[in-house]
């Protein structure tokens, strides 16, 4: 009898494991303590809530909020094109994240370049432009797409004056493709790629490197970051309809790595 009971017992203790470490009940319970371990995330997390940092065509807020201390700073950039909105959930995953675990080093995260293009489910802007082919670099082409002129955009602009005043040595920018989820990136940062895309096999098996789009980028953010100005740069995509819940993990687990690996290494 006693056999038995002890039999009985160990099945149910490896149920419990085994379901604890699927990513939905990993993420929920994630969730569960984020509210119990930080005392500032019961008083609605004020020392870091979105904080306005400009608005977009339409008046709506675009939004930020700063983390961490120390000498590397990496700017994370949450949404830019508005029918691409698989990590929205998750950025607001990684604030929560970020209240908890103080990162180490100065992170400023964006969430969405784009709200209007957000609200109306639409690639660019309410004007049109696509808010990711505006940037002054030398590959720019004025068109109705693209812009009459670099940084012609109210919302190019917002984001442009927060990387001259936060001066990152690393920027991330949240995308989302039918052939994802993958991280592109340029300049020298073939190494804080492999970091993210490493960490978020762990709960997704489809994370990878691709270091080329397979199309021309003129005016993008990462060809005016990365290669004009030689700063290391990655562009996350998710796959399109990816599963909120990965998509969280993915994005904390890469994001942690990334952060870990530009602290060390200087960049």
């Amino acid at each position: 009898m006693l056999g038995s009971m002890r039999t009985l017992l160990i099945v149910f203790c490896l149920m419990l494991v085994a379901c604890s470490s699927s990513p939905t009940v990993r993420a929920e319970r994630d969730a569960v303590s984020e509210s119990v371990r930080d005392p500032r995330t019961a008083g609605g997390e004020s020392g870091f809530a979105w904080q306005t940092i400009g608005t977009s065509m339409r008046g709506a807020p675009i939004q930020a909020a700063e983390f961490g201390s120390g000498p590397t700073r990496v700017l994370i950039v949450g949404g830019i094109h508005g029918d691409e909105d698989e990590a929205i959930e998750a950025v607001e995953a990684l604030r929560r994240h970020l209240v908890v675990f103080p990162p180490p080093a100065r992170v400023l995260l964006v969430r969405d370049v784009n709200p209007d293009g957000s609200a109306a489910g639409t690639r660019g802007n309410s004007r049109g432009v696509d808010l990711n082919r505006n940037w002054p670099a030398r590959s720019f082409r004025a068109d109705g797409v693209h812009g009459p002129a670099p940084l012609s955009e109210v919302e190019s602009r917002v984001l442009h004056a927060q990387i001259e005043q936060f001066a990152p040595n690393v920027m991330i920018v949240l995308h989302s493709a039918r052939g994802g989820p993958f991280v592109n990136f340029d300049g020298p940062a073939g190494g804080l790629a492999e970091r993210f895309a490493e960490a978020a096999r762990a709960t997704d098996a489809r994370w990878r490197v691709q270091a080329e789009m397979g199309y021309a980028t003129p005016g993008s953010l990462g060809s005016y970051i990365g290669i004009d100005r030689g700063l290391p740069i990655l562009t996350i995509e998710f796959a399109r309809g990816h599963e909120a819940s990965l998509a969280k993990l993915a994005l904390i687990d890469g994001v942690t790595a990334t952060l870990e690996h530009a602290a060390t290494s200087g960049r």
